[in-house]
């Protein structure tokens, strides 16, 4: 297996086990907070996709994100360059109701333009930095960064569909 192939795996994987995860989730279930400033599962699901996009698309390719290109941003009605960083517990609280099976639709787009990609990156690519502002960015690392934290948001949305069902 090599390194792309591996990483595909990873990228597919996670795919499976964050759809098990959504499998019958409700609208009410997408939009809980546990808690006061906790981030729900809908909130999470919108930043995990928005990050892989940020990161392959404009940050690595320089090419204008998914969500901003096929109008994502206004399917949704969120601003075109907000991924969640930074966001307060207000931004949180207020964050939108949406139909899940349209982010879904934005999250394969964003995961087939990921693996596209994937398939055209050599092994001495994944050294390359692509960002002078952020030299310890590397493309490789920016794989792993990204598969790391795809895993822990699934994670954190198969937790707090337990939690929202334990009510």
């Amino acid at each position: 297996m090599t390194l792309n192939e591996f990483i595909e795996d990873a990228f597919n994987t996670e795919l499976e086990y964050l759809m098990d995860a959504l499998r019958d989730i409700t609208p009410e279930e997408l939009m809980w907070q546990a808690g006061p400033g906790a981030n729900p599962i809908g909130w999470i699901l919108w930043h995990m996709t928005r990050v892989e996009d940020m990161w392959f698309q404009f940050f690595i390719q320089r090419q204008p994100e998914i969500w901003e290109k096929d109008a994502w941003n206004e399917k949704f009605g969120l601003p075109t360059r907000d991924n969640g960083f930074d966001h307060t517990q207000e931004q949180v609280a207020n964050f939108p109701a949406y139909d899940l099976s349209e982010m879904l639709e934005y999250g394969k787009a964003v995961r087939a333009s990921t693996l596209s990609y994937l398939k055209t990156v050599t092994p001495e690519q994944m050294d390359v930095v692509p960002r002078e502002a952020r030299p310890e960015m590397s493309v490789g690392r920016i794989f792993r960064q990204v598969v790391g934290e795809i895993y822990q948001h699934q994670g954190h949305i198969a937790y707090l569909k337990g939690l929202a069902r334990a009510r």
